[in-house]
């Protein structure tokens, strides 16, 4: 399995459009790993993990094609994980799709993408697959197990994700705060060969102990520790801090202070895990 970090910011990105904040202003500067588009995930060529507003911009990057996609699963209906209006463009009218696409993710995630392209997902060839927390799906070689997110109001509207390809489990744990204990209970049965976890508040003073709907770094390195104690990763396995909102304070190099310590990989757009 082949992870591909298509972005690694938090909503606004970073820079953030309208931003004049330290952290924008030395991004614009820097360029490089500072520069970083909404988070998404390509796995392996045919699977992306959410499809946020820079969807266009990161498959022209990383040279995906949309037509080799078989699923998109999304974590969320927030704006940055979700663009109903790329959907849009499936419509015969405007273009010519010659094959289907599963989306699979919450109802609320189902619902919102019906609502704003004014389509049902079978007139824009797409097969919704609806899940909640404690699911597990089995679609061709790729499996999921659906955890519930500490995220949108603790609803369990907001997902996060064990994903399994030959024999080898990867946990994409971003926009979360600290899990419930049911959803600890649920991670210990598995054995994960790579975890990528939430640090959307990075390493401002105010939130490096945020732990509610999205975690600072001191919570991130907890939260691995806690994996460690459940037997589910060990400290080999590599796990990657990621999702990140310029108002955490934080270029790329002031992450990596922080978390190499910690042993835990500090994500940036580009970057490649494979397991």
């Amino acid at each position: 399995m082949k992870v591909t970090l298509m972005g690694s910011a938090a909503a606004e990105a970073v820079p953030a459009l309208w931003c004049d904040c330290d952290v924008c202003r030395q991004a614009r500067r820097n360029g490089g790993k500072d520069i970083r588009m909404r988070t998404s995930y390509l796995i392996d060529r045919d699977t992306m993990v959410d499809f946020g507003p820079d969807a266009f911009s990161q498959t022209l990057r990383y040279g995906v094609d949309w037509t080799q996609l078989r699923r998109i699963v999304f974590t969320h209906a927030h704006e940055d994980h979700l663009n109903p209006v790329e959907f849009m463009w499936r419509e015969p009218s405007y273009s010519r799709v010659t094959s289907r696409v599963k989306i699979i993710g919450s109802p609320r995630v189902l619902a919102r993408l019906e609502r704003e392209t004014g389509h049902t997902c079978n007139e824009l060839q797409l097969d919704p697959v609806p899940v909640g927390p404690g699911d597990r799906l089995d679609d061709g070689d790729l499996s999921l197990l659906c955890l519930k997110a500490n995220h949108e109001d603790n609803s369990g509207q907001a997902l996060n994700f064990v994903l399994s390809r030959g024999g080898k489990n990867l946990l994409i744990a971003n926009d979360t705060g600290w899990w419930d204990e049911e959803v600890w209970q649920q991670i210990a049965s598995c054995r994960l060969d790579a975890a990528i976890i939430d640090a959307t508040m990075g390493v401002a003073t105010k939130y490096l102990d945020w732990r509610n709907g999205h975690m600072g770094a001191r919570t991130t390195t907890a939260f691995r520790d806690k994996l460690l104690q459940l037997g589910a990763i060990t400290p080999a396995t590599p796990v990657c801090a990621n999702h990140f909102s310029h108002n955490g304070e934080a270029l790329h190099h002031r992450l990596e202070d922080f978390f190499a310590p910690h042993r835990i990989m500090v994500g940036y757009d580009g970057m490649t895990l494979t397991l």
